[in-house]
């Protein structure tokens, strides 16, 4: 072969490599660009984990604006590895949710603007609002678009006409700030007087009763009592030793008031004062579910669950002190600044300062829930104006100032107090996803499968590929 027809040679093989190249490299880009436009996913994982619920894929395919959302975690760390598999699924079934990831540490300036206060919380915006997503699951996250892009407010009353917290007030005994972050949570707050109106508007999300200094009236009560019974939410602040004439209301849903004063040792450490009980132990229950932070109540009475609760009640504990507190008895005693805990009379903690109790449904129909007898007997579907309605739910704190503007904004007095509201309000449709439980299921193999495996992967492959980097060296040198 002449040095002509070689160089020929080369120069065709080296066209061609080139060629196949670009070629490669074209198709490599055009694929690219369709995966881009047209994405494609596939959930091979026996739970579905990358696979969103049908009730999160209609309210995303409701959408008709972007929805930014701001994740703001330790960089690298395995909280936001979970997290952006998760955000990934929502951005993959609407273009309309974009996300980014934000390390407060970095960026201090933009953490404390959105009010940031622990690592993996979410903030979405869009429709003109937000709304802040302290865990990232999917419960959390359509729940949060659900309000969101909702259209009408919720509507909470706050009561007035005897001696409560002012919502229009900035001082420090006010509750304008509490007022404020719930306009933020997208919510109206308006007054309510059951002096002038007879009962509770229809439109109350919920009703708000904050540290009253004098007793209700029979038909206030009456009106409160009606609106609970047929599915209303209610929260009640009560201040020791001001029980707002509630004391038998409350006792009749099984809720306890105790004539007496927390006294808690541990608040000197926060320096604080004895009387401002610091609670870091909470019930389990959503509205406290991954609650880590400390709430301060400042003069706070105990509330206790009845030992034996009312039919057709469930009682929750949702917070209470250490054991380091107790519930101070002698009132005398505590004016002369020489309270001590006196086993005869008062109670050691841990000492219960907020209740829940839950009313279960409310049916004419003893059919299963859903369902009604037909005229022949059968069972149909139950006529969603029926009688059967949503349960009523009555909160009880020990204190009504750790809401007003002087401890409001102290540690996660804030977040806890949004979570009560978001809860209580919560719209009768927003969805419940029961988080998906990952299948481990261990690959056993017998000792002759494991020298299989082992042969295979290590021995016999790096030999093929070395066989068969030899045969195409010996063909190419003879061609040559």
């Amino acid at each position: 072969m002449t040095e002509r027809s070689k160089s020929n040679r080369m120069w065709t093989y080296g066209s061609n490599t080139v060629l196949t190249t670009l070629l490669f490299l074209g198709i490599l880009v055009f694929l690219g660009l369709i995966a881009e436009r047209h994405p494609w996913r596939v959930d091979m994982t026996e739970s579905g984990t990358f696979t969103l619920s049908e009730q999160t894929r209609t309210i995303l395919d409701a959408l008709d604006q972007p929805v930014a959302i701001k994740a703001f975690y330790a960089t690298a760390s395995p909280e936001q590895t979970k997290a952006t598999d998760l955000l990934e699924t929502y951005r993959y079934a609407s273009p309309k949710i974009q996300y980014e990831f934000i390390d407060p540490d970095r960026d201090p300036e933009l953490a404390k603007r959105y009010e940031i206060r622990s690592y993996g919380t979410l903030v979405l915006e869009g429709y003109g609002r937000k709304q802040t997503v302290t865990t990232a699951d999917e419960e959390g996250l359509t729940n949060a678009l659900l309000k969101l892009s909702r259209d009408e407010p919720k509507q909470v009353y706050y009561l007035l006409g005897h001696g409560e917290h002012s919502l229009d007030k900035s001082d420090k005994e006010g509750y304008s700030s509490f007022r404020e972050a719930l306009e933020k949570e997208h919510y109206t707050v308006a007054e309510l007087n059951l002096l002038q109106q007879a009962e509770v508007p229809d439109t109350a999300a919920l009703v708000v009763v904050a540290g009253p200094q004098k007793p209700l009236f029979p038909q206030e009560i009456a009106a409160l009592k009606a609106f609970l019974d047929s599915g209303g939410r209610l929260m009640i602040f009560l201040d020791p030793y001001h029980d707002g004439g509630l004391t038998q209301f409350l006792r009749d849903y099984g809720v306890e008031l105790a004539d007496d004063i927390v006294i808690d040792k541990l608040s000197r450490v926060f320096g604080g004062s004895y009387l401002m009980p610091v609670v870091m132990e909470y019930g389990a229950h959503r509205i406290t579910e991954n609650f880590a932070l400390a709430t301060f109540y400042p003069e706070a009475r105990s509330v206790l669950p009845a030992k034996e609760p009312p039919p057709g009640v469930v009682l929750e504990i949702l917070a209470s002190t250490s054991d380091n507190a107790w519930a101070e008895k002698d009132q005398e005693m505590l004016k002369q600044g020489e309270a001590a805990f006196d086993e005869q009379v008062d109670t050691i903690g841990p000492i219960s300062l907020v209740v829940l109790a839950e009313l279960e449904r409310q049916s004419e129909d003893p059919a299963p829930p859903g369902e009604r007898a037909g005229e022949d007997g059968s069972q149909e579907p139950e006529d969603e104006a029926g009688p059967r309605t949503k349960p009523g739910l009555l909160l009880v704190a020990g204190d009504s100032d750790f809401a007003a503007n002087t401890y409001f904004g102290l540690s996660g007095n804030q977040d806890l107090l949004l979570n009560m509201v978001n809860f209580m309000a919560e719209e009768q449709h927003l969805i419940t996803i029961k988080p998906r439980q990952e299948v481990t299921q261990p690959m056993l193999m017998t000792q002759t499968q494991a020298w299989s495996v082992f042969l295979l992967v290590l021995i016999f492959m790096p030999l093929l590929v070395l066989a068969s980097g030899l045969v195409v060296y010996r063909v190419r040198r003879a061609q040559r």
